[in-house]
């Protein structure tokens, strides 16, 4: 019997029992849309995490007070440790001879005013002038705050894309002023655009000089240290730098263990490949059951087909067909059902993923392998759960089987 016979016999069976195939096809949707949605969402962060841990480059890391811990226990030991000094960074580049760039990051966050506009719960970052040099990202008008205005806590600031479009319309925001906490600043650049992470924007951000930050918020909590070296071949060395540096610093004896955190691009990525994989495995995890629910689903379909078709059977074996022919009939029906079921949730999957990105600008990428492999997994169920009502249909005997509802 030819492959288009197959497709033929079974797909005509198929829809003898419309209502039927559709409801025993929920469980492989279901199970293979699952996983094909969290796999385009997956793979479409992990692209965008990957661009934008890359904007740090191979030169850039980052000096933290918690660092990236092993376990919720390292994690709340992580978090007494002392804060962070901002004046660490002038050491830092003042003692590191491969390090070319280093600034403290501070945040928090407050409303903005210009004018009778305001724009809420908006970053406020406090940063020194080195902050231009360590990401690739910069400015697309104007200027960055110089180390004068640092030092002397000017009140000067950058302002994000989100800020100022709420703020200023379409009016150019260069040399206009804005209020944060009372205190008004004068704009004097606009960052260059930088789109949405997980839904949220990167661009509603205030950059202030990191001493005027101070001067306003207090005490920081929280801050980090970005540091650039000179070189790419000297990215390890500046890191050992900064760590004898930071040792130093924090009074460490050489058997204590740091009390602070040095991250690279590498190490997030590799600590986000860690999460998102354990979303995966937790979601290949429900899928299966949803499969092999199906997988039952298609079985016992398949038992009811041959009960039903039980003098078909037996005329196609009295004209000749084999035991295989009737094995690969009723092999073809589970297989062709859960292909259809398999596309379907692949097709729902993938909709749906395209969707959640448009709502919520969550990046979304849906991949080739990841589609074969879901209609490859759909076939593989419809054989693995179709294999014993076909040898049971294969088995009967001629005469039983023309004899059965006779």
């Amino acid at each position: 019997m030819s492959i288009v016979d197959l497709l033929r016999i079974s797909s005509s069976s198929l829809l003898k029992h419309k209502l039927r195939s559709a409801l025993t096809l929920l469980g492989i949707v279901i199970g293979i849309l699952s996983v094909a949605s969290i796999t385009a969402v997956i793979r479409g962060i992990d692209t965008y995490v990957a661009r934008l841990l890359g904007s740090i480059g191979s030169q850039g890391f980052i000096v933290s007070k918690v660092g990236i811990p092993k376990s919720e226990e390292e994690y709340i030991r992580a978090l007494k440790r002392k804060e962070i000094d901002p004046e660490v960074a002038e050491i830092i580049k003042a003692s590191c001879p491969s390090v070319a760039y280093a600034t403290p990051f501070i945040r928090t966050s407050a409303d903005v005013k210009a004018g009778r506009r305001s724009s809420g719960d908006v970053l406020i970052e406090g940063a020194g002038a080195d902050a231009q040099y360590i990401a690739d990202v910069g400015l697309e008008d104007g200027r960055y705050f110089t180390d004068y205005e640092t030092r002397h806590a000017r009140y000067v600031c950058i302002i994000g894309h989100d800020v100022a479009e709420k703020l200023f319309a379409r009016i150019d925001p260069l040399g206009k002023h804005i209020h944060i906490r009372g205190h008004r600043f004068t704009i004097i650049g606009l960052h260059s655009q930088m789109g949405t992470f997980l839904g949220m924007s990167r661009d509603s951000f205030v950059r202030i000089p990191y001493t005027t930050y101070r001067r306003i918020f207090g005490k920081p909590v929280g801050t980090e240290i970005a540091v650039r070296s000179g070189e790419p071949e000297h990215t390890s060395q500046a890191i050992e730098e900064v760590r004898m540096v930071m040792r130093r610093l924090r009074k460490l004896r050489p058997g204590d263990d740091d009390d602070f955190g040095i991250l690279t691009s590498e190490m997030l990525m590799r600590m986000w490949r860690r999460i998102s994989s354990n979303i995966f495995v937790v979601t290949i995890g429900v899928g299966s059951i949803a499969l092999v629910v199906g997988g039952i689903g298609i079985m016992n379909i398949m038992f009811v087909s041959v009960k039903e078709r039980t003098m078909e059977i037996g005329l196609r074996k009295a004209a000749g067909a084999t035991r295989k022919d009737i094995v690969l009939q009723f092999l073809a029906e589970s297989s062709l059902l859960c292909l259809v079921g398999g596309a379907f949730g692949i097709l729902l999957g993938s909709v749906g993923a395209k969707l959640l990105a448009w709502k919520t600008h969550i990046p979304v990428a849906v991949e080739w392998w990841a589609v074969a492999i879901g209609l490859g997994v759909a076939i593989a169920v419809g054989i693995f759960f179709g294999v014993y009502p076909a040898v049971k249909a294969a088995s009967l005997a001629p005469y039983d089987a023309l004899r059965y509802q006779q």
